[in-house]
């Protein structure tokens, strides 16, 4: 594995890099972090699954975003363009190593900014997207997080007792707001509040997996992500929807796995092509 800073026009990405096991192979793949603190809690399952990927052939690429992890730059000073134009940079990057055929893996919120990077059509050698837990509407996203606020507010009498929705006009007067140690840019999160799961610029890719992790004795994806995987398999996009039962290793106290998630990831990008 690699561990290097990746050059980009918002300053240095930290970055790790998993070579294909295979030397002769083109297929690889960038990861899309999730939001905030799910991406920390998520580093262990995305190491795991990164290093089972290389295994079986495929080049993969983990960065964190500008302004998290160990990137430069502040988190109150990220905006949704700066992590599209990280994420290309990114893709760029693999390009030059030789990848001809590159797979967004995204996570959680993730997926929205891999949905909207596809659109962009930026990167030819993008050609398909595996996404775990996908959140797939920004806006019930971005409420639940900023209920994090609005709980604390309710057990210290002495901070503002605000809704979602007067924090929401806050971000939209262009107010930095704090939620859970996080300074929210409006830049970073208006675009993630209107972000939706739709088919624009979708149908440049050959396809699409969605793997959701539920608890044990629970078989149906969710509504939502049965909506979606409509939606793709009806404009004739090769989709996959899929589950597997274990915890929510993205939001659980502590540090969780799934060990189940990694082959089924892998079977699924096999049977994708």
């Amino acid at each position: 594995m690699r561990v290097f800073f990746l050059e980009s026009r918002s300053g240095p990405l930290f970055a790790t890099y998993r070579p294909a096991s295979n030397p002769g192979s083109r297929r690889a793949i960038l990861h899309v972090p999730a939001f905030a603190e799910e991406m920390n809690k998520s580093r262990r399952m995305v190491a795991l699954q990164a290093d089972a990927l290389a295994g079986q052939g495929y080049a993969v690429l983990s960065i964190d975003l500008f302004g998290t992890g160990d990137s430069a730059g502040d988190f109150v000073d990220a905006s949704w363009r700066i992590w599209q134009d990280n994420l290309l940079e990114a893709l760029d990057w693999l390009v030059g190593q030789g990848a001809e055929r590159i797979t967004l893996w995204s996570l959680r919120a993730g997926t929205l900014l891999a949905l909207d990077l596809i659109k962009s059509g930026g990167c030819k050698a993008l050609d398909s997207l595996i996404a775990w837990q996908p959140v797939l509407n920004g806006e019930v996203f971005l409420t639940q997080f900023l209920r994090l606020r609005v709980a604390a507010a309710m057990m210290n009498p002495e901070l503002p007792q605000e809704t979602t929705g007067e924090l929401k006009k806050q971000l939209q007067r262009g107010e930095v707001i704090e939620v859970a140690g996080y300074s929210l840019n409006p830049e970073l999160v208006l675009p993630l509040l209107a972000a939706k799961a739709d088919l624009n610029g979708v149908a440049s890719i050959q396809s699409v997996a969605l793997i959701e992790v539920l608890p044990s004795g629970v078989n149906e994806l969710s509504a939502q992500v049965q909506q979606f995987v409509r939606k793709l398999q009806d404009v004739a996009i090769n989709t996959a929807g899929n589950s597997v039962a274990g915890d929510s290793f993205w939001s659980s106290q502590d540090i969780v796995t799934v060990p189940d998630l990694i082959p089924l990831t892998i079977s699924v990008l096999v049977d994708l092509g």
